[in-house]
């Protein structure tokens, strides 16, 4: 019974550990593995202090039949003030050669990249990051989700 606790106070330890840093992770799921052309997808992001240093990482997970080399989109943050920085991103999805980039297991592929490499919030409250796909067809297939993480430096 002790060897158990033990275990299990390690294992506690450990997952704590793998989450140290992370100020906010969040995904949306697509039904029909799939997002429509003009479906926008919005992140909240609560900022608790001011001054925090973060990277905004966009995250991707689709299937292997994600028919693309990359994931086009327009990204928009919100500042809880009302400032707006607009970017457009292509997502590398597959490299030169064709292959799937990210990490592998089975059908599934998930893909990170840092869009905001040490963002510096400049004031507490509620950030939001808005994202809409921008190839132009009625819907990207072979998406399970994207997501958003923020994870403090």
């Amino acid at each position: 019974m002790k060897k158990i606790f033990g275990y299990a106070i390690i294992l506690a330890l450990f997952m704590s550990g793998c989450q140290q840093g992370k100020i906010y992770v969040h995904y949306h799921k697509f039904s029909n593995y799939q997002w429509p052309r003009f479906d926008k997808v919005t992140f909240n992001i609560p900022i608790e202090d001011a001054g925090t240093e973060a990277d905004i990482v966009f995250m991707v997970r689709h299937i292997t039949q994600y028919p693309y080399d990359n994931l086009p989109v327009n990204i928009m943050l919100h500042t809880p003030s009302g400032e707006e920085r607009i970017m457009e991103k292509e997502i590398k999805i597959k490299d030169v050669n064709g292959d799937f980039i990210g990490k592998g297991a089975g059908d599934l592929w998930d893909v990170e990249e840092i869009l905001w490499p040490k963002f510096y919030f400049t004031e507490a409250g509620n950030y939001s990051i808005e994202f809409e796909n921008i190839i132009p067809k009625t819907a990207i297939p072979g998406l399970m989700d994207i997501g958003i993480k923020v994870v403090k430096k």
